[in-house]
């Protein structure tokens, strides 16, 4: 079964001078929430497209269904379809190698993709989640679709920006009052072979490749690895990663954070890394195709909301 990551950020519009705007009249006069629902009605009937960041691959988003708009609660749900074309390949049966389609450079894949979204009034930001499926994310296309849009209503001075939430009061909460699940120590370098390694005392060569030191708890590991791990996630001088007492040092320490069942991974060297996204697979109920639920998607977006991103709103 797929992991059910669900990324949090927050949604503004700044003009050109780069000011917030508040949501619910963002040019003095219009209220966002409104074009958003018809930026939704407008993608719902026809599929927009964009390019990547190199202009060579071409993203393309639509909705199979309408989107349900809750105006008393000011939130709108539902899935984005998206796609990706731009390249003239087969698919075979990978048991019986026989074509099943020859797909064309106007042909693309889609994946349904849930979304939840909520704009409080007289507020200059509001909360967006997005479902990440693996590699594949949204938010570029999403991005570059939603500024199309409202540049083509006329709205020439304004910028949606879509910010991610990863740090600050949402890793406090998560390291103050979460478990710590995990802990990883890597090295960019691996020993010639496996006899050397233990007869060097554990160093390897600088050989290319991953060597990683793991500590794994199914409940949660001790409070001084907590400790540990913040001193050294917390360190704004951090050059190169030593432990005192072992005669080397790592590249990266890696730890994941797990907060009413929702779980991060962190990183101490490599912070631009950390992504938005929470893994909430163990709050999700499924149906019997092991799809989740619509009505547990949104829950959960509901608790990380609360959870995550109103500490920082």
């Amino acid at each position: 079964m797929d992991k059910i990551l669900l990324s949090t950020y927050l949604i503004k519009i700044q003009d050109r001078e780069k000011n917030d705007q508040i949501l619910s009249h963002f040019n003095g006069e219009d209220d966002f929430f409104r074009v958003f629902e018809n930026y939704l009605n407008t993608i719902f009937e026809n599929i927009l497209a964009t390019s990547d960041a190199r202009q060579t691959t071409s993203l393309h988003l639509t909705l199979d269904a309408p989107p349900t708009v809750d105006n008393e609660n000011r939130r709108i749900y539902g899935h984005f379809s998206t796609g990706v074309s731009g390249e003239q390949y087969q698919i075979r049966d990978v048991d019986t190698r026989e074509e099943v389609l020859e797909v064309q450079r106007n042909h693309a894949a889609f994946r349904n993709i849930f979304f939840y979204i909520q704009m409080p009034t007289q507020k200059d930001n509001g909360a967006l989640i997005l479902q990440r499926k693996a590699k594949f994310g949204i938010k570029t296309v999403f991005k570059k679709t939603i500024n199309q849009y409202v540049k083509e209503q006329g709205y020439q001075d304004y910028t949606v920006l879509v910010n991610n939430i990863v740090h600050g009061r949402v890793y406090r909460r998560m390291m103050a009052d979460g478990n710590l699940k995990k802990v990883e120590f890597i090295k960019r370098r691996i020993p010639s072979s496996i006899e050397e390694y233990y007869r060097n005392g554990g160093t390897p060569e600088q050989i290319p490749g991953t060597l990683k030191t793991s500590m794994l708890s199914p409940t949660s590991l001790p409070q001084n690895f907590k400790n540990f791990v913040n001193e050294l996630f917390t360190n704004p001088d951090q050059e190169r990663i030593e432990i005192e007492g072992i005669d080397e040092d790592f590249d990266e320490v890696e730890f994941e954070l797990e907060l009413n069942g929702k779980r991060k991974t962190f990183y101490v060297m490599h912070k631009h890394r950390i992504q938005p996204d929470v893994d909430v697979t163990a709050q999700i109920e499924f149906t019997d195709q092991g799809e989740p639920t619509l009505e547990s998607l949104i829950e959960q977006s509901e608790e990380l909301i609360r959870d995550l991103i109103e500490l920082r709103l």
